[in-house]
């Protein structure tokens, strides 16, 4: 099976009533997962996961609004290299280490 089958086989099987591909809460116990170079010509919904080790999230393209909210990072947070082109908000942030701009 080609990962574009599976697309097609998840669209066909996992899409709601409002038209969302739905595969939130999947749980895939001890694996790393692999989620790069999705592409959606709608919206990407990510919130709630549960990473024990390391969340990656490079190079994002974004048509409109990125929105970063209510992380709780036990290490560092690592935020580099952003172009935006309307406003950037960052407020509220609770930091025990330090913080670099």
């Amino acid at each position: 099976m080609t990962k574009q089958e599976l697309v097609q086989i998840i669209k066909d099987n996992f899409t709601n009533k409002q038209g969302v591909v739905d595969i939130s809460e999947m749980d895939f116990g001890e694996c790393s997962v692999d989620i790069s170079s999705l592409k959606t010509g709608k919206s990407l919904w990510q919130h709630s996961q549960d990473v024990n080790k390391h969340l990656y999230q490079n190079a994002q393209k974004v048509g409109q609004d990125l929105f970063q909210d209510s992380q709780k990072v036990g290490d560092d947070l690592v935020q580099n290299y952003q172009t935006v082109g309307g406003n950037l908000w960052q407020g509220v942030q609770k930091v025990k280490g330090k913080t670099y701009n």
